[in-house]
């Protein structure tokens, strides 16, 4: 029985480039080395993973990682002028020292299956915080992270509209 050939490309014109050309060999054999190569590099491309090895060690990470900081506290400080606006004596909430939530909960017990009902009809969606503690404890999960501040100030005028409907 004659076995089974495969193939596959490498060729490396300079230590710069990546890897590219060919390779025959049986088919087992192929198939072994792609496995190994998937565990290694999880089968990014050698350019893409040289590209990023780049980001990350010259410079460009570190100033990223600056500038999302700068973004995420500002959105976090515009969230909570928002929420000392608008939700005032409803709802007390914590000042994340970082992260994407704030965790909100309500002063007075409120129905949070209506309330997620209600705002979900006017196209507010909510994370209630029982989903992430299994304890009902009238409390929401708030991203400002994902969105604008505008977004979030208009997600919090429908909240603070439904809240007070419940209330």
């Amino acid at each position: 029985m004659r076995p089974a050939w495969s193939s596959r490309s490498a060729v490396r014109p300079s230590r710069w480039l990546p890897a590219c050309g060919w390779l025959v060999a049986a088919e087992p054999i192929v198939q072994r080395l792609a496995d190994v190569k998937m565990q290694m590099d999880y089968g990014a491309s050698v350019l893409s993973q040289w590209t990023f090895a780049r980001f990350l060690t010259n410079g460009m990470y570190g100033e990223y990682v600056a500038g999302l900081k700068r973004e995420l506290r500002h959105r976090r400080d515009r969230a909570l002028v928002t929420l000392q606006e608008k939700m005032d004596g409803l709802v007390h909430w914590n000042v994340p020292s970082g992260g994407f939530y704030i965790w909100m909960t309500f002063d007075r017990p409120i129905r949070m299956n209506r309330l997620f009902q209600l705002a979900a009809e006017r196209g507010v969606l909510l994370n209630p915080g029982d989903i992430y503690d299994f304890a009902a404890d009238n409390s929401l999960r708030l991203s400002y992270s994902y969105t604008t501040p505008e977004e979030f100030a208009d997600a919090v005028d429908v909240l603070a509209a439904v809240a007070r409907e419940l209330a």
